[in-house]
């Protein structure tokens, strides 16, 4: 009877290491999944944000003054197109221009912005992607005077 025991023992053993293992595998593979979609909604936020910010002015950009203090709110004054905002609602990104909204990008958790004192014309923005994973991306740009 203790030697059927010890039998059973070695088999499962190694049946549960493999099990473990291949769960293990198998969520590895869904984050990488949702990190590459949350990544093509990232793109996405950065083909717009850096077109609109290029043609935007250091002097352009409202409620973010120059502190060093991250800001939630990116709003700017664009030459062509006049005042636009990045607002999130609900997890999704939107565009606001002139009353005029545009979906961006879904799975966008926050939005954040800021400039430091000693370097006011380089506007640092940070977006993080969420849906079950959480992917941040972090980007400087420099303004024009």
């Amino acid at each position: 009877m203790n030697k059927i025991k010890i039998i059973l023992v070695c088999l499962l053993i190694p049946f549960l290491l493999l099990m473990g293992n291949t769960l293990w595998k198998i969520k590895n593979k869904v984050d990488f999944q949702q990190k590459v979609l949350l990544a093509q909604e990232t793109r996405k936020v950065l083909d717009h944000l850096m077109f609109d910010l290029r043609e935007a002015q250091q002097s352009s950009i409202l409620d973010a003054p120059a502190d060093g203090m991250w800001h939630s709110r990116i709003a700017f004054i664009q030459n062509q197109l006049g005042a636009l905002e990045y607002i999130i609602k609900e997890g999704h990104l939107f565009r606001v221009n002139q009353g005029k909204t545009l979906l961006i990008a879904d799975n966008i958790a926050s939005l954040r912005m800021r400039r430091q004192k000693e370097t006011p014309d380089i506007l640092e923005v940070q977006i993080e992607a969420q849906k079950n994973v959480s992917l941040i991306s972090n980007l400087k740009i420099r303004m024009r005077p």
